[in-house]
């Protein structure tokens, strides 16, 4: 239900029977008082537009998964035997993947409910609907390097920056500005470790880089800024 419009006041109940009052509109006699109720219908067309329950631990948690899984594929799954090499390492990442898709959702329903919020709201629908695309590409493109991985590599990793920063700049646009600015970095990372050569910028080195290191900063900074 729409909350009363400030600009009206409220008809007196009627008799049964008679034709209901019509709404009567005020006059605004000031300047602040306009830029009040403009800013009283700002906030609420933002907060039904903008999904703010987003969790900082979250963040911080989920970069912690990537380091981790980093140190595993750097070190560990590299001394496999072919081809059990390459599917431990898709492994390790998809469930560092599921581990953060579960701790985001758990900690984004939990922080909801003390906000007074749902989660899986109807603007929450429409967050998983604008990630879906980003994330089907990313793991369409995981199964194409397991039957040809002589032809991405390692360069997987900026394939799947360009993937995560797809669905992260859809979700931006019914979120906050942070979440925007999270998609563009991931973004221009993906860009650099696809075109740089790799004597330069190893390319597991950036997605230690970004999907922990920016993630964790992101977390403790969105905790900070909206709650944990």
């Amino acid at each position: 239900m729409m909350p009363p419009s400030p600009f009206l006041k409220t008809p007196k109940p009627t008799e049964p029977g008679a034709s209901p009052e019509r709404p009567v509109f005020r006059v605004v006699t000031s300047a602040g008082e306009a830029e009040e109720h403009l800013r009283v219908i700002r906030q609420t067309m933002e907060r039904s537009t903008k999904h703010s329950t987003l969790s900082g631990l979250s963040g911080v948690l989920v970069g912690l998964y990537a380091l981790t899984g980093s140190v595993i594929t750097q070190f560990v799954t590299p001394g496999l035997h072919k081809p059990m090499d390459r599917y431990a390492f898709i492994a390790v990442w998809a469930l560092v993947g599921v581990l953060s898709l579960v701790t985001d959702i758990l900690l984004t329903k939990s922080r909801a409910a003390r906000v007074g919020k749902t989660a899986l709201s109807p603007l929450g629908m429409h967050l998983i609907r604008a990630a879906a695309p980003g994330v089907t590409v990313g793991v369409a493109l995981s199964a194409f390097y397991l039957q040809h991985p002589n032809w991405i590599g390692e360069y997987i990793y900026g394939v799947w920056m360009l993937a995560y920063a797809a669905a992260i700049l859809a979700v931006g646009m019914f979120s906050v500005r942070e979440v925007s600015v999270l998609g563009w970095i991931f973004l221009a990372a993906g860009i650099v470790t696809l075109l740089v050569p790799y004597t330069i910028i190893q390319p597991a080195l950036t997605m230690a880089l970004t999907f922990g290191g920016v993630h964790i900063w992101y977390g403790v900074y969105m905790g900070r800024k909206y709650g944990w």
